[in-house]
């Protein structure tokens, strides 16, 4: 046969499972690697392609959809720090809808790109507490809603991960208001005053 890259050839491997009229690897197939990692699933002309598992030798795991050997499309992945991302790749990276739960207990629904939180999203704390707003390159920025544990609402403008100027808290039953200044409260408000302050920290950010 004339040459062209057949790819995979750098690391050994052993196949086992069906190939086409070309020879090229297709439909159901596993794939060893000499390092220990197994993918069990589908292959198309050669690639893996198509929805199968990745267990690799540290432990870690992928599974869900592939395109051309690399994950795109649905998929869950455990990586070893104990973190367990579900939703969308593109290209072998996170990007799209996805959930994340973190090993600390926290978890992260909403939107990803490059393989980093970015974009609209709703962070759970552990300790009770969430954020919904905006995220760039895995920080918040932009406004920002932060609620605590009792149901107590805060509205801030944040730059960076950082609470930037005045921000607003209300009460549970939402019938009281505070102004606040980097988490601390600095002089109680009217409702139509706390709105002024909301307002303030920016326009607000809804799912695309």
């Amino acid at each position: 046969g004339s040459g062209g890259g057949g790819g995979g050839t750098a690391t050994s491997c052993t196949y086992t499972g069906e190939y086409n009229a070309a020879g090229k690897r297709n439909g159901d197939g596993e794939l060893e690697w000499a390092n220990g990692d197994k993918y069990v699933g589908k292959f198309k002309d050669g690639y893996i392609d198509g929805r199968g598992t990745i267990n690799f030798h540290d432990g870690t795991e992928y599974a869900g959809q592939w395109k051309k050997n690399r994950f795109h499309g649905e998929g869950t992945r455990r990586f070893n720090n104990g973190n367990v991302y579900t939703g969308n790749y593109v290209n072998g990276k996170r990007r799209g809808q996805g959930k994340c739960y973190f090993a600390n207990g926290d978890m992260y629904v909403g939107d990803w790109k490059e393989d980093t939180i970015h974009g609209f999203g709703r962070y759970y704390y552990n300790n009770g507490h969430s954020f919904e707003g905006m995220f760039r390159n895995g920080k918040r920025n932009g406004r920002g809603k932060y609620q605590l544990t009792d149901g107590r609402v805060e509205i801030y403008r944040y730059a960076n991960d950082s609470r930037v100027g005045d921000g607003v808290r209300w009460s549970t039953n939402r019938k009281k208001a505070w102004r606040m200044n980097d988490g601390k409260v600095t002089k109680k408000v009217s409702i139509e005053e706390a709105a002024a302050i909301a307002k303030r920290c920016g326009p607000v950010v809804e799912e695309s």
